[in-house]
């Protein structure tokens, strides 16, 4: 009997410190190493969740830039013109993770611009203006 009631009390402390906690953490959001994730944002994920993929595709769009250009298939103008608007993606980027946050709705806009971004790369690099070496 007093296993069982040393055992309950025991279970009772922590549930108290366990509604202490989240209480504590309440409004503000929860405590995610350095970075506070706000309770909307869904604590569970990793706040910045996706910036990798974003990354990757603004490499992999850099690399198909400087390929088409020292194929010849991109000129100089179109060249600074999407090297420009990959700069333009980067600054966006930069701003949306200032927060230390990358929300879906963020993350959607940076897909989509760099969705319109890929499309500018394949039509000047397949539009008849050619570089002369």
């Amino acid at each position: 009997m007093k296993t069982t009631l040393k055992t309950l009390a025991a279970v009772s402390v922590l549930a108290v410190a366990g509604l202490g906690t989240a209480h504590a953490n309440g409004p503000q959001g929860y405590g995610y190493g350095h970075v506070t994730v706000q309770p909307g944002y869904g604590a569970h994920r990793h706040p910045l969740e996706g910036l990798r993929e974003i990354n990757a595709r603004q490499a992999e769009q850099r690399a198909r830039i400087e390929h088409g250009f020292h194929r010849g298939g991109i000129t100089r103008f179109e060249f600074r013109r999407l090297m420009a608007e990959q700069h333009d993606i980067e600054a966006m980027e930069r701003a949306f993770v200032s927060d230390g946050f990358l929300t879906p709705h963020e993350r959607m806009e940076l897909h989509r611009r760099l969705d319109i971004a890929s499309s500018h790369i394949w039509h000047e690099a397949h539009d008849r203006e050619r570089r002369f070496r």
